[in-house]
């Protein structure tokens, strides 16, 4: 989600990306992560006007009232909440997270995708949206020893950042840099990535958009939750010229017992390369999209870009 500045804003980043991130890393894991969930949570209670506009788009997906597992869309606004507040405050636990405890914070289903195509020696792109804290799992792919990377959005953002906003971007970033992997601003050349992929690496590229609100390169309209909405070409790009295979991947909150998240890495999603580049890109952005719109009804707390939903914004 993208909040506007002001100083109360500026207030609690002071606070949290300070002594709040202090107090964080004396907690015991994965207590760290719970404490900031809950944090997101409380804050639906107080951010009025950006709860109104998630329960709005929320509604112009599930125009019923509810969602799909039949919760009232105001109890799935305050998940959406606590996972933004996963998101953007899990650098501290980039520490906890370790090779040895990585299994409290996040299963998977699917891992043996990556294991086959490193047998094969082929590489991997993966398409994920925004969901859960989403760079959880790319920390731990890291974490297991997979040559991996990430593209990311670079410094572009949809709102000026002030002073104190800059300083908390800049905090954020050194604990990302602590990943063991990879990350690329997708501003920058590609042919670093495609060399990744040749050389049997993982590249994570978005679903659906890009964190700053800006979006990067080339969209196919398709239809998810009901709407027309920009679904990237870029990752079936870098599939196709990477020679490499094309899978998808969600993170989402398990409510049961065990890891806080589970990662799905999905089946292959298989492009036919004889045809022409266009059609190929077509013919994966259609595969996508129908992709994404199964795992956000199934997971819809989960997903960060709730406030997005709208035209003018992530739909045309």
């Amino acid at each position: 989600m993208i909040f506007g500045e002001g100083a109360t804003k500026d207030l609690y980043r002071r606070m949290l990306w300070g002594p709040g991130v202090m107090a964080l890393g004396a907690l015991p894991a994965p207590w760290e992560h719970r404490f900031v969930r809950g944090l997101g949570r409380g804050a639906s209670s107080v951010a009025r006007r950006k709860r109104g506009e998630v329960e709005a788009n929320l509604l112009r997906a599930f125009p019923e009232g509810v969602a799909p597992d039949g919760r009232a869309l105001a109890d799935v606004a305050k998940d959406v909440f606590a996972s933004h507040f996963a998101n953007q405050y899990l650098g501290p636990s980039f520490a906890s997270c370790t090779e040895t405890d990585w299994p409290r914070y996040l299963a998977w289903r699917g891992l043996s995708h990556l294991d086959a195509a490193e047998r094969d020696g082929a590489g991997v792109v993966l398409v994920h949206p925004h969901m859960g804290p989403a760079q959880l799992p790319l920390h731990v792919l890291g974490l297991l020893g997979k040559n991996v990377a990430q593209i990311g959005g670079g410094r572009i953002t949809r709102v000026t950042l002030s002073r104190t906003g800059e300083w908390a971007r800049s905090r954020r970033e050194s604990f990302e840099a602590r990943m063991p992997v990879r990350l690329h601003d997708g501003r920058a050349y590609l042919r670093p990535l495609v060399r990744l992929l040749h050389s049997g690496g993982i590249v994570l590229s978005a679903a659906d958009g890009t964190g700053g609100g800006n979006e990067l390169g080339r969209r196919a309209n398709r239809m998810v939750l009901g709407h027309s909405m920009g679904i990237p070409m870029g990752p079936i790009w870098l599939a196709v010229r990477g020679h490499a295979r094309l899978h998808t991947v969600h993170c989402y909150r398990n409510t049961g017992a065990g890891a806080l998240y589970t990662a799905e890495i999905g089946p292959e999603i298989l492009l036919n390369r004889e045809e022409e580049l266009q059609t190929v890109l077509e013919e994966g952005t259609r595969e996508i999209a129908q992709w994404l719109d199964r795992v956000l009804r199934a997971h819809p707390g989960d997903w960060l870009f709730w406030d997005g939903f709208a035209p003018g914004a992530l739909l045309p």
